[in-house]
């Protein structure tokens, strides 16, 4: 991991981060001269919050002000505890002439409290109510006798919302920070990361090799508390839980059976929204499992690490407290709460729901009007030559992701190797002696094949049915298959906006269409050998075109330099098709 970062300077990118955030929520204001950020209006009327740490966690903590949350938040360099001096500021900013008096909420590190209880100190001197509540959930440490006690992690956003909820129904301030600390004690957090991060101007901060995890680390580049092998997210979750509830360890959180809980699955920066959803799926069904009852779960970027790849889980105890819920779905105008679409029809509680049933499909009443059929050897030569194409495209596997590897992601072949083997599992069950049956068929069979591939050969096929639509019994029409890739062509052209010269498979199939079209109904031997050199030829071709269309069109042309691997292989299997005809 080298580092880079789009930043203008390593100096300024706390200041310019935070001006940014200003500038999307005009809501909130920063106070002069200071990395201090408040909401637009305080109500002094209420108590107010204010919390704050080292930037590089965003968006804690300024992305929680709002109403419904934190009132102000103090942000210091990257890493770094904020200074006194800008803490004070903050507290005079929510606390000043302020009756109901304010909560300072400090993630639970040395850095920190000091200056976060300095300021408090300082404020309690001019006379104001301030009280100050330090939050430590971590459960990475098996044992409780580090003198720095338990680190704090994003299970403190469960103290910001339900907090912050009732400061705005005006709830005292005794009983605002003895619920702080009830929540504290009801939740713990555990994490693991695939990656280190790195600091602005700076490499990483540690090293994870390739083939491991790096358990129960903090948020601070800091590395963790051991390792374990690079494993499936199933087992990964299953680490994280394991150790969590362990009864060994010391900051364990220990869950009954039944227990009611709210879950937060934080992204440390790096990893990807795919991941993260898989990971949610896992936490659910593995906490589950374990007999105990997910009533909310909140996910996403709320407590970073930078870009650092991995993740944290928070587990929020509510069954004694169900009035935590309430709170925690009480309305909030801070940006970075995560609100879930709760169910209309079932209420707030999260359940895992059951898919939506799909319309009653007419895929078989329309199959049931045949049309035109073959003969009983004309419908074997046609099950025989799709044999035939399955297995040529499968053999084709390595050489079409080859050609693809320059100017497009390296899967053609596979691709189409993925719809060959669809295609050969599906023949017995194919209507290979009704045109237009068969070629709706393999319209449907093609997008199993997936990508952008799969989409055209299936337009190409639905398309191509379209030429046996009017006539509804007796024998096929040679001429109706050569009106069938007219028809298929015009479709994929129509949809995919591609058309003869612009390096696709219509380069491969549209001149051999024009070659059998030319011959009428007269599709002897030497048309179909000349069609088919004309398909092999165009495919070729494709090597000094420019590309229009597709993946390849993106590319630096340059890099592109090969025959098309969609037109080859669409050559190809035509090519079989006349050879057998033949």
């Amino acid at each position: 991991m080298s580092g880079k970062k789009l930043i203008n300077s390593a100096e300024n990118a706390v200041d310019e981060a935070l001006d940014g955030l200003t500038f999307i929520h005009p809501g909130l204001r920063r106070l002069a001269g200071h990395r201090v950020i408040v909401r637009e209006q305080v109500d002094r009327s209420k108590v107010g919050l204010l919390s704050g740490g080292g930037s590089g966690h965003e968006p804690f903590c300024a992305g929680y002000i709002g109403s419904g949350m934190l009132t102000a938040g103090v942000a210091g360099s990257v890493f770094a505890s904020p200074p006194t001096t800008s803490i004070l500021e903050g507290i005079r900013a929510i606390a000043k002439d302020n009756k109901a008096g304010a909560l300072i909420i400090v993630i639970n590190y040395t850095g920190d409290r000091i200056n976060f209880g300095l300021a408090v100190e300082k404020a309690r001197h001019e006379g104001m109510k301030v009280d100050m509540f330090v939050c430590g959930e971590d459960c990475a440490l098996t044992t409780a006798d580090k003198t720095a006690g338990r680190r704090g992690l994003c299970g403190t956003m469960f103290v910001f919302k339900i907090v912050g909820a009732m400061a705005e129904r005006g709830v005292s301030l005794e009983d605002i920070t003895k619920t702080a600390r009830n929540i504290a004690s009801n939740m713990g957090t555990m994490g693991l990361a695939l990656g280190p991060c790195s600091l602005p101007g700076q490499g990483p901060l540690f090293q994870v090799a390739d083939d491991v995890i790096e358990i129960g680390l903090g948020v601070h580049g800091e590395a963790g508390v051991g390792q374990a092998p690079l494993c499936s997210a199933h087992e990964a979750v299953k680490k994280l839980l394991d150790h969590m509830t362990s009864s060994t360890s010391a900051t364990r959180l220990d869950m009954a059976p039944g227990e009611q809980i709210a879950v937060i699955l934080n992204n440390l920066g790096g990893t990807s929204k795919l991941e993260e959803l898989i990971l949610a799926r896992e936490i659910v069904l593995q906490l589950e499992g374990r007999g105990f009852k997910v009533m909310r779960f909140y996910a996403g970027h709320m407590m970073t690490s930078l870009e650092m790849s991995g993740i944290l889980i928070s587990i929020l105890k509510v069954t004694q407290n169900p009035d935590w819920l309430e709170l925690l779905d009480a309305p909030t105008s801070a940006p970075a709460w995560p609100t879930p679409l709760h169910s209309v029809l079932s209420g707030p509680n999260r359940f895992n729901p059951e898919p939506l049933p799909v319309a009653p499909s007419e895929q078989e009443a329309d199959f049931a009007i045949k049309g035109v059929s073959l003969s009983d050897e004309g419908a074997k030569k046609v099950k025989n030559i799709l044999l035939s194409v399955s297995k040529a495209l499968i053999d084709m596997e390595a050489k079409l992701n080859q050609l693809d590897s320059g100017c497009g992601d390296g899967d053609c072949g596979s691709t189409h190797a993925q719809g060959a083997r669809v295609l050969g599992e599906s023949l017995e069950s194919l209507d290979t002696a009704h045109p237009r049956v068969l070629l709706r068929q393999l319209g449907v069979l093609a997008e199993k094949m997936g990508g952008s591939s799969g989409g055209v050969y299936s337009l190409l096929f639905t398309g191509a049915a379209n030429a046996f639509m009017d006539q509804v019994s007796g024998e096929v029409d040679p001429e109706a298959w050569v009106r069938a890739l007219r028809y298929g062509l015009q479709t994929v052209m129509k949809y995919g906006g591609a058309e003869p010269g612009d390096r696709t498979m219509i380069d491969a199939l549209h001149p051999a269409l024009l070659v059998l079209e030319e011959a009428g109904g007269n599709l002897n031997g030497e048309v179909l050998k000349t069609a088919g050199k004309s398909s092999m030829a165009g495919a070729e071709g494709t090597v000094t075109m420019l590309a229009r269309a597709g993946r390849a069109s993106y590319v630096d042309r340059a890099k592109v330099n090969q025959a098309d691997p969609g037109a080859i292989a669409a050559a190809t299997w035509f090519n079989i098709i006349t050879d057998a005809l033949q």
